[in-house]
């Protein structure tokens, strides 16, 4: 009598039991079994590998529901067309600026842009606010590698600046800023922005305000702007226009 070859597990190599025969609809069948319980396990144990935007969106942002805050801009007063003039914007030399107030959902919608832009584009993207910029900016200065940092920045497939204004920045850090904003814009390489300022607001978030206003002319000439407004601001301002909530900040 010839015995039958016992089967192993395909990732540790440990002899299976015998499978136990299964009848289904008076039929035997026998589903023989290619990995042991141990590795099977192991393997429900092990991390999802994180996607490129996985591995760059803080958590919080990860669970963006863009429905549910869509309604919620509506119930707020706010018009709730933005949202998707952002996720519409497709990749090239003209960037993305997004200015409203503070708490409605504007980095949260960036952040699901990008996603589309690093996992289905699969572009390189580097994620800055003030705080990043001026740490790294400082590291790279520490190490002699401030050319080298700068160019990294400005070879990315996108830029994008979290919150511009938000923290003050110094005359070296804007003037490093600027220089940044145009060796991008000059490269017709995209930078996206999200702000709560606007005009000579964004001006004074800078030790010198001629430096922000240079910054802000780069970003107008060379960036789409999507301004998020009330329903009682947009009407106030232009009640004949369909797209009043599009224009210069």
């Amino acid at each position: 009598m010839v015995s039958a070859k016992k089967s192993a597990c395909c990732c540790c190599g440990w002899a299976l039991p015998d499978p136990e025969p299964v009848i289904l609809f008076g039929r035997r069948f026998v589903v023989t079994p290619t990995i042991c319980a141990a590795c099977c396990v192991k393997g429900e144990a092990q991390p999802k590998k994180q996607s490129a935007w996985e591995r760059l969106c803080p958590e919080l942002y990860q669970r963006t529901d863009v429905v549910r805050l869509e309604d919620e801009l509506r119930q707020r007063g706010y018009d709730a067309r933005w949202p998707q003039d952002v996720l519409g914007w497709q990749y090239g030399s003209q960037g993305l600026v997004l200015s409203g107030p503070t708490g409605i959902g504007k980095s949260r919608v960036m952040w699901m842009l990008l996603r589309r832009l690093l996992d289905q584009e699969h572009r390189a993207a580097v994620f800055l606010n003030a705080v990043r910029f001026r740490t790294g900016l400082q590291a790279a200065a520490r190490d002699g590698a401030t050319e080298e940092f700068v160019h990294r920045l400005v070879r990315a497939d996108v830029l994008y600046w979290d919150d511009l204004g938000q923290t003050h920045l110094t005359g070296a850090a804007s003037e490093m800023l600027l220089h940044l904003v145009e060796e991008r814009t000059c490269a017709g390489m995209p930078i996206l922005v999200t702000t709560q300022y606007s005009g000579e607001g964004m001006d004074a978030q800078f030790e010198r305000k001629e430096m922000g206003q240079a910054i802000r002319r780069r970003l107008n000439e060379f960036c789409k702007v999507v301004v998020v407004r009330s329903m009682t601001e947009q009407w106030a301002r232009n009640p004949l226009a369909t797209d009043s909530h599009k224009e210069a900040a």
